[in-house]
């Protein structure tokens, strides 16, 4: 069978897999700030390996705003992380669902009690805790925490979800009959046409173009000389924004189509989807326009390793066969969830006469990886395990050895970077220089990347082997982490250029492995310490120490190789 018969065969027999319709109860849920709706986030938007799994509403830059609970019904778990969602309620609700709070300031008295009580407990400030349902009974518009600014975040906001109880599926809030005021359409900005590898052929060449859009008196056009001419296999992506009224984001749009010919050939939308599914946002979008352009390109086709459910109910796989000689005109539909759309309309030529331009050459040693078929490869110094499902469409392998005196292994380029993995691929690799016994428990797998910037990986030791699970492609080597982390006094309330209250902070670092662990004691007991990593801050609250006292304050910090500093001081509060 040849490649093109196998292609259009993979995606006739491919159905899409289709959403089944569900009317969501409108009027249930109400919003959880009392203030309008201004939308720092859409549901589904394309975030780095992840869809956006709820809606992010702007709190005016500021924090402490009352957060209510969406409907009645008791809060179910509590998460304490660093990252993430930082400070977060869960609520499940009599009808089936889950509303889910994050990026909290605090919680009310009681379920702050709780927190606090379990943390000095467990001796740590991250937790999770899942309530009885007759512990923390709410009611609809109770308040039940403060908006704030902790975990993951670029600034304050609150992070709201609903999710299905028993899937624990994540779905469009919206969809609830929450109401935001918006008037203003989508924008698309570029539109990216591929050529199938092997199987298709863009202006005399089998890469992809991105096409920038132009405005002229108020008509929108392709940044192009020419026609769009193509012949053979192709598929199309575009990049497009939304914008809310009185919200600055640039927002993530709902839904999107393609007509071919006044013919729909592709359609998606974000109402629901699964958290094990959502690093296939590397599938649905263009990885290597991310990675190397910065450029958030939606494939208006779907890669053999897509399994999303976000596509219409349809046996169309997007893609598009131009086997003619004749223009087709390419149609694309892009909708916010208040219906406002954009419409942008252009040719594609196909001429036959560029099925005799050559395909790029494979190269020389490589091999075929496809999401049905890994590969293991076994050489003196490198292990390498690519597993069955780790890609989303067919790649060629290749990997490269090169001796570097900066490292206690050869450095080896890995693949493409610019290729996308679903799931951890395996690299072993053998160090070039003999390391003691002592200091192998020191040793760690890092990726290089721009600029010679380094990543940890870890990895632990299979015989002579150090093997880490990366989830991507690079350039790879081994180093020793013997360098303990670094702990720096930030502000104790003694400090007489800043007045910041009843708090100790201390910034902490680690230039390689990382932070694992952290804690700390004042007066000789253990107290707790919040960690913000956007900061790199610890803090403690002194408001339960005794006054006009100095107080000896102790903290330790140990990176991801064991490495650990003991900080030892004192402060008069």
């Amino acid at each position: 069978m040849t490649r093109l018969a196998a292609i259009l065969l993979i995606f006739i027999t491919l159905m899409a897999k289709a959403t089944s319709a569900q009317n969501y109860p409108t009027g249930y849920f109400s919003a959880p700030l009392d203030t309008p709706l201004i939308l720092a986030g859409t549901f589904g938007e394309i975030r780095p390996d992840h869809f956006h799994s709820g809606i992010d509403l702007g709190t005016g830059e500021q924090e402490g705003l009352p957060v209510m609970a969406s409907a009645d019904g008791y809060i179910s778990r509590i998460k304490i992380s660093a990252d993430g969602f930082g400070k977060a309620l869960y609520i499940t609700h009599p009808n089936g669902y889950v509303s889910v709070y994050g990026h909290l300031q605090k919680f009310t008295a009681p379920v702050n009690e709780l927190v606090r009580n379990t943390q000095y407990s467990e001796k740590k400030f991250e937790i999770e805790l899942f309530p009885k349902s007759k512990d923390f009974r709410v009611k609809k518009g109770e308040v039940i925490a403060y908006s704030g600014n902790t975990g993951g975040t670029s600034g304050p906001h609150l992070h709201f979800e609903i999710r299905d109880e028993l899937t624990e599926e994540p779905i469009n809030p919206l969809l609830f009959g929450l109401k935001v005021h918006d008037n203003i359409p989508p924008m698309i900005k570029n539109v990216r046409v591929f050529p199938v590898r092997e199987a298709g052929i863009l202006a005399r060449t089998d890469s992809a173009i991105t096409y920038e859009m132009q405005e002229m008196n108020g008509y929108f056009s392709l940044n192009t000389p020419d026609y769009i001419q193509a012949h053979g296999i192709i598929g199309v992506g575009f990049e497009a924004i939304d914008k809310q009224d009185l919200s600055n984001s640039d927002l993530g749009i709902y839904s999107a189509e393609m007509y071919v010919d006044n013919t729909i050939m592709y359609s998606w939308k974000q109402d629901r989807f699964n958290f094990k599914d959502t690093r296939m946002v590397n599938a649905h979008t263009d990885y290597l326009s991310r990675i190397r352009d910065q450029k958030i390109i939606e494939r208006c086709f779907r890669l053999p390793g897509n399994f999303l459910p976000i596509y219409g109910d349809t046996s169309q796989s997007g893609y598009m066969n131009f086997i003619d000689d004749d223009s087709h005109d390419i149609k694309i539909v892009v909708k916010d969830f208040n219906g406002n759309q954009t419409v942008f309309n252009f040719l594609i030529l196909s001429y036959s006469t560029l099925s005799a331009e050559p395909y790029q050459k494979i190269p020389d040693g490589s091999l075929l990886v496809t999401n049905e078929k890994g590969i293991a490869v076994h050489k003196a110094n490198l292990e390498l395990i690519i597993p069955t499902g780790a890609v989303y469409e067919d790649i060629y392998y290749n990997d490269t050895e090169a001796k570097n005196s900066s490292y206690l292994s050869s450095v080896f380029m890995i693949g493409d970077r610019n290729d996308a993995v679903d799931v951890p691929i395996s690299v072993g690799i053998k160090p070039s220089t003999l390391i003691p016994d002592s200091l192998k428990s020191k040793a760690l797998i890092v990726s290089i990347g721009d600029y010679g910037k380094i990543s940890p990986e870890g990895g632990e030791w299979k015989g002579e082997f150090l093997t880490a699970k990366p989830k991507h492609f690079g350039s790879f080597a081994m180093l020793l982490d013997t360098v303990p982390p670094t702990v720096i006094k930030e502000y104790v309330p003694a400090d007489l250029n800043t007045s910041r209250g009843g708090i100790v902070q201390v910034r902490i670092s680690d230039d390689l492995s990382g932070i694992k662990s952290y804690s700390g004691t004042l007066d000789g007991k253990w107290h707790l310490f919040e960690y913000d990593p956007k900061s790199s801050i610890l803090s403690a609250d002194l408001s339960f120490l005794p006054m006009n006292t100095e107080h000896p304050i102790e903290v330790t910090v140990t990176d991801a190789r064991g490495n650990t500093t003991k900080w030892v001081s004192k402060f008069w509060y």
